[in-house]
């Protein structure tokens, strides 16, 4: 139920936003709307206000804005095709900006309620790396590899960045600028998380995610490690250790529902972060994270995009609506800050996604919106609804498949 009633508040509060830039900037432009409706299907509820039906539909997924002239041909003043190419783009990116406008305001709450963790180091484990190199509690990181760095989210993107097998820290201590490079510190690992229980760590797992060793070995969730390389574990400590101690390719026994499985894991290697940072709670630090938590997630829809064309990930990284509502659930069931921080990365999602330019979606009206301004001429109504309509049966064909997949993901069949 908890799933359910935080999915529904999540995208209502994601689309009625993005309708709201569509409806908003219309209405700057002198644009008429007809409706503005949040969710699809029959009408549960609708008032008139100066010529506008602002309704509720029954599907809480989706929603829309009707215009005067997008959809059909209509040359009045209040049309949306006597607009200017500048005022018709303002109206169709609004949507998306909205999206990115919403998530800098869900990450802004977050930071002033709970705090950001910003660049003095806090903890630092005496083994690694970084205190080998020089680096102490209470040192403030001033910059890594050159790049400055504010908050915690700098700093770990910055160490974690597979390139090179070091880097070099700027840090100040006592008021005095100092310099080390730091080896990077590297672990062993197989891919999977503990399941907690009372707060403890168990050797039950499940998968980190579809490109973990672990799943690709056949490992599923629930399943109780009882065995590395034939030796008996029974804490989750004593697993990690003897990973960590493994070569190249590791034994694993897991207890399935009372049958004991053989599995041969090749192990990942991965760096480690071994220290963390005050958290702080400045109001410098609250903006500053918030804007590059904002540019972060959308710098990372262009990454997974280009990686998706190249073929460096395939559609088993995708989730689909079945998978993005259980992560709404199990965001809910963590508190509010992160389910508000998921609906934050939810909404640059819906933003970035609807500025691609495929049929259908706000990215591709735009890219037309373009082709007529080098042009001077609009392509005819009828030809780009045809075009948008077939876009959109691929686009619900493409969300069948990914939805597919989500259930074959959680069935592991």
């Amino acid at each position: 139920m908890l799933t359910i009633i935080s999915s529904i508040l999540v995208f209502s509060l994601i689309i009625l936003v993005h309708e709201f830039g569509h409806y908003k900037a219309a209405k700057s432009v002198g644009i008429r709307v007809y409706e503005f409706a949040i969710g699809m299907g029959p009408t549960l509820f609708k008032v008139e206000r100066k010529g506008t039906i602002y309704s509720i539909r029954a599907i809480p997924i989706g929603g829309f804005v009707q215009m005067e002239g997008e959809e059909e041909e209509a040359r009045t003043p209040t049309s949306f095709g006597t607009k200017t190419v500048f005022q018709r783009a303002k109206v169709i990116a609004a949507g998306s900006i909205m999206n990115f406008v919403l998530a800098l305001a869900l990450f802004l709450i977050i930071a002033f309620s709970f705090g950001v963790y910003g660049n003095h180091i806090d903890y630092l484990d005496e083994n690694s790396n970084e205190y080998k190199a020089g680096l102490r509690p209470g040192d403030k990181i001033v910059s890594i590899n050159g790049n400055r760095v504010y908050i915690w989210e700098d700093i770990f993107y910055e160490v974690i960045s597979p390139e090179e097998r070091s880097y070099v820290v700027e840090y100040e201590r006592e008021g005095q600028l100092r310099k080390t490079e730091v080896n990077k510190n590297y672990r062993k690992i197989i891919g999977v998380t503990s399941t907690i229980v009372n707060g403890e760590t168990t050797t039950v797992v499940s998968p980190t995610d579809m490109t973990s060793p672990a799943y690709s070995a056949g490992i599923m969730e629930g399943d109780k490690i009882i065995k590395i390389n034939d030796v008996p574990v029974m804490t989750w400590e004593e697993l990690t250790s003897l990973i960590e101690t493994s070569q190249d390719r590791v034994k694993v026994t897991v207890d399935r529902n009372g049958e004991i499985l053989d599995f041969y894991i090749d192990l990942q290697e991965q760096i480690s972060v071994r220290f963390n940072t005050h958290l702080e709670r400045s109001f410098v630090t609250a903006i500053f994270s918030s804007m590059y938590k904002t540019v972060y997630y959308i710098e990372l829809m262009f990454k997974t995009i280009s990686q998706l064309i190249t073929g460096k990930i395939g559609s088993d990284a995708l989730g689909g609506p079945v998978m993005v509502i259980t992560m709404v659930g199990e965001a809910a069931e963590n508190g509010l800050l992160s389910l508000m921080s998921f609906a934050a990365f939810i909404s640059i999602n819906l933003g970035f996604i609807n500025l691609l330019p495929f049929p259908a979606l706000d990215g591709s009206k735009l890219l037309f919106l373009a082709i007529e301004g080098i042009r001077g001429k609009a392509l005819p109504v009828e030809k780009e609804s045809y075009i948008h309509f077939v876009g959109f049966v691929v686009l619900i064909g493409f969300m069948l498949f990914i939805t597919y997949k989500d259930i074959l993901r959680i069935f592991r069949v």
